[in-house]
């Protein structure tokens, strides 16, 4: 895809750089001003070569933030991690900065190579998640934890997240994680939390809680310069002339989940390498949130969609990197990740100048809560089949307001009250008009498909017992407002088991595209025949929908509007 032509910004400020106007350092309740450290912004005069080493590594894993010149926040996304080797190189040449903007700076050649010379792991245990409420859902505290203890749990609440303030509004991203267990092993932990998702339908990701931060030491080598820097804990690299650094062997996953393949990714912004808790090294960017956005957005949705859909999704992916501030990679030297956990964000190699533009016509704006104190959750998929889902039937956690699964604008009179055991296969052979159907090359193998399913390997699939054989019956017992399978009794020739929640169903069922199936009454060619909608969980913003929306006219606002029940759009900078 074509980069737009473009003055890159410089990615680390000079030692006599200061903010020109007050800013909220994120989770304080003070305004500071403020001056460049480590990349992330300390109180004035605590410039980067003040620091000592624990409180720069501490600001690693803190959930502060800094503005950058132009007002946007930076924010640090994990790039690379668990390896005990990585190359780094730009063509203008390499800044090495030891202790972080503000302090010595080093002047190398084109490529470092930085090797692990010893590294301790984090000593932490790992909680089980049951349910994670947000927004207004957090009132629900108490009575989902009775819930679950009538089940015969322990439960206690942790709370993640942080408040922090943007041009004197305060913002509030909290949320409260009710967990369970505690085990020293993370594959163990993770074992218990699949049974607990399967029995119990628990959202089961992991709650880490650190009692030792990880300890290392690495060596940075310029070859052609016969150039070696030792550092211990973490060392700052940026582009001499404020162009792109390359990141050599980054993993990405394969298409079928097999072994990752490595390629090579080109950054805007300042690059650091450091220990993660692994005791190994991990490669983290320091970027600017329109750069961010410019190299996510485009791996989210077609850069060819109309411009209101595009700027509907950089409000809902700007939306989804606020709400993940402080709640997630809680264990790790950096706030958030590059891949499908977090958002996919593969640098300058995805960019496309739509996509640039529609993030920069939004510069700011995001989706709030009514009081507009708290973000909405602006979650997303591909397709919603017609009809979006509720959030609390597809994720463990208590129902938001403003993710209520709605129909289509276009659906006629019929399916327009929800869709149900009695209407879900009149509904997925109809194929009615819909928003959602915006192109017909793009969306139809999305908006209605069907699979066949061999039998005899089905058992074999996440989630199945290899010993029920060959399966003989699939049979949905419960679906949601969109007609989405939520629960799945599987017949096999030697039992049957029943498997709980959208995706554990889709994954069970081979990666079906959606949950929104029927089950066909007759075998075709030996194999079991689904109709099926849909493309994704469903819940809040239909990409296909808000390609067809923004076809018709529609703005960023009404489309944001239609899947965010009761949202406003807010510019905070």
């Amino acid at each position: 895809m074509a980069s737009p032509a473009r003055r890159p910004p410089a990615p680390l400020p000079p030692r006599s750089a200061a903010l020109s106007r007050r800013r909220w350092l994120a989770g304080t309740g003070a305004v500071v001003s403020a001056v460049a450290c480590s990349g992330l912004w300390a109180p004035r005069h605590a410039i980067a070569s003040d620091l000592s080493l624990g409180d720069r590594l501490k600001l690693l894993y803190s959930n502060q933030f800094h503005f950058n010149d132009r007002g946007e926040p930076q924010i640090t996304v994990g790039l690379v991690g668990n390896v005990e080797r990585v190359r780094l190189s730009a063509k203008g040449g390499l800044l090495v900065l030891p202790s972080g903007a503000g302090g010595t700076t080093i002047e190398g050649g084109e490529s470092f190579e930085i090797t692990l010379v010893r590294g301790r792991a984090a000593k932490q245990r790992f909680a089980i998640v049951l349910e994670e409420l947000a927004g207004p859902a957090m009132r629900a505290i108490d009575r989902e934890a009775e819930r679950w203890r009538a089940l015969g749990f322990e439960v206690a609440d942790h709370e993640v997240g942080t408040v922090f303030g943007v041009a004197g509004r305060v913002l509030d991203n909290r949320r409260v994680l009710l967990v369970s267990d505690s085990f020293t092993s993370e594959d163990e932990a993770r074992r218990r939390a699949e049974t607990l998702r399967q029995r119990h339908g628990a959202l089961a990701k992991l709650h880490p809680i650190v009692g030792e931060r990880s300890q290392g030491a690495m060596l940075a080598h310029d070859a052609s310069h016969k150039l070696r820097i030792s550092a211990e804990g973490v060392l700052w690299f940026a582009s001499k002339d404020g162009g792109p650094v390359t990141v050599h062997d980054v993993p990405v996953d394969s298409a079928r989940g097999g072994e990752p393949r490595l390629e090579s990714r080109e950054y805007w912004g300042g690059l650091y390498v450091a220990i993660d808790r692994h005791g190994k090294l991990a490669v983290a960017n320091l970027v600017s949130e329109s750069e961010l956005l410019a190299g996510l957005v485009p791996a989210e949705i077609f850069a060819s969609a109309p411009m209101a859909a595009l700027q509907a999704q950089a409000v809902a992916a700007r939306g989804q990197l606020l709400a993940k501030i402080g709640t997630r990679h809680l264990d790790d030297p950096f706030l958030l990740c590059s891949e499908q956990h977090c958002q996919v964000y593969a640098g300058r190699i995805r960019e496309h100048e739509r996509t640039t533009k529609a993030v920069r016509s939004t510069a700011g704006k995001i989706a709030m809560r009514p009081g507009e104190t708290q973000l909405v959750d602006t979650v997303y998929s591909a397709n919603c089949g017609g009809h979006g889902e509720d959030n609390d039937l597809v994720w463990p956690s208590a129902a938001d307001p403003q993710l209520r699964g709605r129909p289509d604008p276009l659906l006629d009179k019929a399916f327009a009250k929800g869709i149900t055991a009695k209407n879900v296969e009149a509904f997925l052979r109809a194929t009615p008009k819909s928003y959602s159907v915006p192109e017909p090359e793009i969306s139809r193998t999305a908006y209605r498909w069907k699979e066949l399913l061999d039998p005899a390997t089905l058992a074999g699939n996440p989630g199945l017992d290899p010993a029920l054989g060959t399966i003989r019956k699939l049979e949905v017992r419960s679906r949601g407002k969109s007609g989405r399978a939520l629960s799945l009794r599987v017949t096999g020739e030697r039992g049957e088991l029943e498997v709980h929640g959208e995706l554990r169903i889709r994954k069970a069922l081979g990666g079906l595209r959606s949950s929104l199936f029927v089950v066909l009454p007759e075998l075709q060619d030996g194999k079991l025949a689904l109709l099926g909608g849909g493309h994704g969980h469903g819940v809040g913003l239909c990409q296909h929908g808000a390609m067809g929306m923004a076809k018709a006219g529609k703005d960023c606002e009404e489309i944001l509007g239609h899947y965010y029940a009761e949202a406003t759009l807010v510019k905070l900078w």
